[in-house]
């Protein structure tokens, strides 16, 4: 079934069975996918979408990011130009969340880091449930127990791969906010304090 609305995709690529974790957003920032494939079936998937522009979050000494990116033509993606209707460019997620607050960033593993990127996304107008409602959950008995409300909180992966989204999504309805370089590589521009 083809998908002919314009959706704005991210990809982190890394390493296992299924290293393509892949997110897809529409233009009010509602997540429409978040699934985890292998690079063919990732490139099989990528075919179905009739109007996209994905954002890879650069990993150039992975062997499965390179094998991803190679494989971009045979899913119909084109390097971004602004002209074809599936397109692809490069981002890189951490910088991104960088980009958008003034302070340091929290390690990507731990639940602060992960919290706190959530709260990047939701305050750019990510349709979510607010982070903050993690901190609701915690109790003294749950803490007492080894118990956090985790099920809400998204993975490392997954964050990365919706802020490289985000990317996309701003390259085509922000594009003043956003950095494109001449090598295909775009960047949220820096939060002004």
């Amino acid at each position: 079934m083809a998908i002919n609305q314009l959706l704005f995709a991210g990809v982190d690529v890394f390493a296992g069975k299924k290293p393509v974790t892949f997110a897809a957003i529409d233009r009010e920032l509602n997540i429409f996918a978040l699934e985890r494939w292998s690079v063919p079936q990732a490139i099989s998937c990528l075919k179905e979408y009739e109007k996209i522009v994905l954002a890879l979050n650069l990993a150039p000494k992975k062997r499965a990011f390179l094998d991803f990116k190679r494989r971009l033509d045979l899913a119909g993606l084109k390097p971004f130009s602004k002209t074809e209707p599936r397109e692809w460019l490069e981002t890189n997620a951490q910088d991104c969340y960088q980009a958008l607050i003034e302070h340091e960033l929290f390690s990507r593993r731990t639940v602060e880091g992960r919290i706190q990127r959530s709260l990047i996304l939701y305050d750019e107008g990510f349709q979510i449930p607010d982070p903050m409602d993690f901190f609701e959950e915690v109790t003294r008995h749950k803490l007492m127990q080894g118990v956090l409300p985790l099920e809400n909180l998204r993975s490392a992966k997954e964050l990365d791969a919706l802020a490289s989204a985000y990317v996309a999504w701003i390259t085509i309805n922000r594009p003043n906010q956003v950095d494109l370089s001449s090598d295909n590589f775009a960047l949220p521009k820096r939060q002004e304090s």
